[in-house]
């Protein structure tokens, strides 16, 4: 199999693809300037095309058509809202521990007084049955 490989590669047909795919001396590269207000009017203008179909890019072109501030301080608001909710949270489970903590306690003393309220009926019947008896 090996060998075959090579004689497909060393035939003159590959050779002519070969050259066929590389570029020719006449084939060159231009170099373009891209400003950011360019990129900008280009995804505007896409944003603006697809918007019809997915409604849910019309914020995104609202923030490329704004002029100036941006979303900058939505954003930073936003990241501040989630750290104060994680900061929420944690409180949250503290405080969901501790209840849990204080349900198993307050299970275990009602558990306990039952005991004792039943110890103490058992008590009381085999004494009204020692009056009985005397």
């Amino acid at each position: 199999a090996l060998a075959e490989t090579i004689k497909v590669l060393n035939d003159d047909d590959a050779l002519e693809i070969f050259k066929k795919t590389l570029p020719s001396a006449s084939a060159s590269f231009v170099q373009v300037q891209v400003t950011s207000a360019s990129q900008r009017s280009r995804a505007l203008a896409l944003l603006r095309k697809e918007s019809s179909r997915r409604p849910e890019l019309d914020l995104i072109a609202l923030a490329l058509s704004g002029k100036k501030g941006g979303f900058g301080k939505v954003l930073a608001m936003i990241d501040e809202m989630v750290e104060n909710l994680k900061a929420e949270q944690k409180d949250d489970d503290q405080k969901q521990q501790y209840c849990n903590t204080q349900f198993d306690q307050s299970d275990d003393k009602r558990k306990q007084l039952e005991q004792s309220i039943k110890d103490s009926e058992t008590a009381i019947d085999e004494m009204e049955g020692a009056i009985k008896t005397l």
